[in-house]
């Protein structure tokens, strides 16, 4: 009797046993590592550049740039991602001075004014050679078109004479990068963390400085100089850049180089 009862207690473990085994689900497949893009899915990223902490141009080397590269992506397929970015940077100072007469000094005002700007637009585009839910591998190619503007304006007022004197430097850029990246996806956030290296050039023209100045009813003088932050590898005849003026002038720079960028990227469908 012992014998029947044991036996029957076996089985019936061995067919609990079974039971489970056969409806329990891999481990693996239900606990998602990643939350991938696809066809449809827009993005936006923040990517701070190597160069995002220094200037090596103008009176502000040195300068800490605000803002880093802004881009919207858009997955047109699973693997083809369109994308625009932008920098816009801007810094303005100013100081206005008052000196009463006394003393046998005449009352004067001075006033300056100094704004500093580099703006970009950057449309690209970037493969992604992976389908992976938690690494991601692309590479792309962007171009390049933004402006430049330096610009110091200075006016006094002298025993009632008026005078003003206004200096701006304005140039154009375009180029071009190509890159390539790697973004690792957040668990199940829609954040991605990664790195992009990049090689490209980019071109300045129109490198010239305008200035122009009056004094009390005088006619406005108004002269062009190269720009002297800009070229300043270039000798003119007894090494006077920016001192000498002319009619007409142009100028344009070009450069290579090659930069990293770290990402911070949120996705969204519309």
């Amino acid at each position: 009797m012992k014998k029947i009862l044991f036996s029957a207690l076996m089985a019936c473990f061995a067919m609990t046993a079974s039971a489970q085994i056969s409806e329990g689900a891999p481990s693996a497949k239900k606990y998602a590592t990643g939350n991938r893009p696809m066809k449809g899915t827009f993005g936006l990223y923040v990517g701070a550049e190597t160069d995002l902490f220094k200037t090596d141009e103008g009176p502000k080397s040195g300068q800490f740039h605000v803002l880093p590269i802004i881009n919207l992506k858009y997955m047109a397929t699973d693997n083809l991602e369109l994308r625009m970015g932008m920098k816009f940077w801007k810094q303005r100072e100013s100081f206005k001075g008052t000196m009463d007469e006394a003393e046998g000094v005449v009352a004067e005002t001075q006033s300056t004014k100094w704004v500093e700007a580099d703006n970009q637009f950057r449309p690209g585009f970037a493969y992604h050679f992976t389908k992976s839910n938690l690494l991601d591998v692309y590479a792309g190619v962007e171009g390049i078109l933004g402006w430049k503007r330096n610009t110091i304006t200075y006016n006094a007022e002298v025993d009632g004479t008026k005078s003003y004197n206004n200096v701006r430097i304005r140039n154009i850029q375009f180029g071009a990068n190509a890159f390539i990246g790697l973004q690792a996806f957040i668990a199940r956030l829609p954040l991605a963390l990664g790195v992009e290296y990049g090689i490209g050039t980019r071109w300045d023209g129109a490198l010239k400085a305008r200035s122009s100045a009056k004094t009390g009813d005088n006619d406005a003088i108004v002269k062009y100089s190269p720009d002297a932050t800009q070229l300043t590898h270039v000798n003119l005849p007894n090494n006077q850049l920016g001192n000498q003026t002319w009619d007409a002038v142009k100028g344009r720079k070009g450069q290579w180089g090659s930069q990293v960028r770290l990402t911070l990227s949120y996705y969204f469908n519309r």
